[in-house]
């Protein structure tokens, strides 16, 4: 019994290390050195950019998110193949979250490389805006709203100039207000307003024109 003890002991020890070792042998890099950038879609939707090394042997990347800049998720694996990197020195990746930004995320990168070598990249602090996004769909926008209390809440569309914008009013789950105008909203800006009892509130959004709304 005594030896099988140790066996275990040892067992637990090797496991111990090597888990160890491996969180040892990833490098930290500075964003800067792979161009990396965060932006907010019309959507409220992370998207990053970044170029690969042009040193670097890379095999995969791994996108991860978190809420508390702590405990980190896997959201995205981007696989790099040897024809991709014959192509060219330094490669171009975006990747946009399906995830709508409804408080401060935090997101970073790792990158693997062909050797075994991984490269933790700086951590990339997101956060929404503006409550309100722009939802595309076929040639129908929508107008989506986060707040925090749906309840005796009204809210209207207008032009900046203050001209109405009729819409259909639902509220969506958690409570976010959604806004179907009545015929497609033209390139410029708009103004919602909010209005419960607690009072009014006021948010400016765009819509482009070359966007198919």
């Amino acid at each position: 019994m005594k030896t099988s003890f140790n066996l275990a002991v040892a067992a637990v020890f090797f496991v111990t290390m090597s888990n160890f070792c491996f969180a040892q042998s990833s490098k930290n890099r500075n964003n800067k050195e792979v161009l990396m950038e965060t932006s907010i879609t019309p959507e409220n939707k992370v998207l990053i950019k970044w170029v690969s090394q042009e040193d670097h042997q890379t095999a995969r990347f791994i996108i991860q998110r978190s809420r508390d800049n702590e405990t980190f998720f896997d959201i995205r694996e981007i696989e790099v193949t040897q024809e991709m990197r014959d192509k060219a020195q330094r490669l171009q990746f975006a990747f946009t979250d399906s995830k709508i930004l409804r408080n401060q995320e935090y997101y970073r990168i790792t990158e693997y490389e062909t050797d075994g070598q991984s490269y933790v990249y700086s951590t990339m602090t997101v956060k929404p805006e503006s409550p309100v996004s722009v939802v595309r769909r076929g040639d129908v926008s929508i107008v989506r709203v986060m707040v925090e209390d749906s309840k005796n809440l009204t809210a209207l569309v207008s032009t900046e100039s203050g001209l109405g914008v009729p819409c259909e009013f639902e509220v969506a789950d958690g409570n976010d207000v959604i806004l179907r105008p009545a015929y497609s909203l033209n390139g410029g800006n708009y103004l919602v307003k909010l209005r419960s009892s607690t009072g009014e509130k006021q948010y400016k959004f765009s819509v482009k024109s070359d966007d198919v709304l």
